[in-house]
């Protein structure tokens, strides 16, 4: 995880911001001054920490749980698990840049400023460039400064590249068109073509702040690619094995079963990958069921009102579960 520092506990939810915040100051004030700088600054905090608490709430809302926040000058990284599913994963994804999208919405430069418009709509200009001190303006430029920020948010976590908003629901449409076993490589070769493309624009026009941002893109997928091997190679190691194991299966009990009768060595692996993902499962469920004990001994000992609303959330979300899987069972 990014370093950061922990600020405080919001809705159940631990908040912790990015030390990339200290470099927004350091690029905003030398050229725009100190208080536009330090107000930009935590302009941009405050609707890094709407938009990824809209991903806690809508992840909630599916099923999910979020535990914490990290907050980055591009909209933070929100530790949540919204419901299995495709639904799930692309709703909660794009609840962040919804919430982006609605105060841009709201905080338009046409509504009040129609003159700063084609500067507000470059992301990489500062429509004002000092601070007014007296009241009409100062609203006039706290307007501003929120409808830049957001939309700055907007448009980076609309690239499709992994992990941000737009590359999660992209993978979470992919699961539904795509093996599961491709979801990610697929998303990543997305990702790089994005990459490549802000590169060759951003050189093409002379636009170090586009190349700085091709270069950041091109450094997540690599981040992402890189994790995907490590993955895949796990996953080959343990095909290796499995096929060793089958191939001599296959050869002690080849007087007592027909060639038809045996599983292929890639049918053995999908059956091994089965038999994890079950006691995976297995895993699971009894970690649920801990929790569960636990909030009911609490609740014995202390009362109901003694658990938080989070505990209370997920008191009903693991016995719905146990209950839903007992049905299944019987």
């Amino acid at each position: 995880m990014l370093p950061s520092v922990f600020v405080g506990r919001i809705f159940s939810t631990d908040v912790r911001i990015s030390w990339w915040f200290g470099i927004v100051p350091l690029i905003v004030c030398p050229k725009h001054g100190l208080a536009l700088g330090l107000m930009f600054t935590v302009t941009l905090y405050l609707s890094a920490l709407l938009h990824e608490f809209a991903h806690v709430f809508v992840a909630r809302w599916t099923g999910g749980t979020a535990d914490e926040v990290h907050l980055t000058p591009i909209g933070g990284i929100a530790l949540v698990r919204p419901a299995r599913g495709a639904f799930g994963m692309g709703i909660t994804a794009a609840a962040g840049p919804a919430v982006n999208l609605l105060i841009c919405l709201i905080s338009f430069p046409g509504w009040y400023a129609s003159e700063t418009l084609p500067g507000s709509l470059n992301p990489l200009l500062m429509p004002i460039d000092v601070l007014h001190s007296n009241s009409p303006e100062v609203w006039h430029d706290l307007g501003l400064l929120i409808f830049v920020a957001n939309w700055i948010g907007l448009l980076v976590n609309l690239l499709p590249v992994l992990p941000l908003d737009g590359g999660q629901v992209l993978r979470a449409s992919l699961l539904t068109r795509v093996h599961p076993e491709f979801v990610n490589r697929t998303a990543i070769n997305v990702g790089m073509f994005v990459a490549i493309i802000i590169l060759i624009f951003g050189a093409y026009l002379d636009l170090s702040q586009v190349v700085l941002i091709g270069t950041f893109v091109l450094m997540m997928n690599v981040i992402q690619l890189f994790q995907t091997e490590n993955s895949e190679k796990s996953d080959n190691s343990d095909y290796d094995s499995d096929l060793s194991a089958v191939e001599e299966s296959l050869f002690e009990s080849s007087h007592l079963e027909s060639p038809e009768s045996s599983l292929s060595p890639l049918d053995q692996w999908r059956e091994r990958r089965r038999a994890r993902r079950e006691q995976q499962d297995l895993i699971r469920r009894t970690e649920v069921e801990q929790q569960l004990d636990e909030l009911l001994a609490k609740v014995h000992e202390y009362g109901f009102q003694s658990l938080s609303e989070q505990e209370k959330k997920s008191l009903q979300s693991c016995s719905k579960l146990i209950r839903e899987r007992g049905k299944s069972e019987s």
